[in-house]
């Protein structure tokens, strides 16, 4: 897609249903593209590749935002409905 830029590449359309939510609800428009084959039960490289776009003037926010949130889910946030145990 041209003006779009890839920002992660996933396995899964689930996963990158997920990355993309997470842009979206942080103002970044996204665009995700699947190159799976859905004929063989095996994923073949390219074959098996779920891409998230964003537009290029984005990318750069998108891939912190994608950081950030890593270096969230690293950093052991509590769970839902685990705040306050010990």
């Amino acid at each position: 897609m041209e003006g779009w830029e890839v920002v992660r590449t996933l396995g899964n359309e689930e996963e990158a249903s997920l990355v993309a939510g997470f842009l979206e609800s942080r103002g970044v428009r996204t665009s995700v593209e699947s190159l799976l084959f859905h004929q063989e039960p095996v994923n073949f490289g390219r074959l098996g590749e779920v891409r998230v776009l964003v537009p290029e003037a984005d990318a750069e926010t998108a891939r912190a935002l994608l950081e950030e949130m890593a270096a969230g889910g690293a950093a052991g946030e509590a769970e839902p409905g685990e705040e306050g145990r010990s």
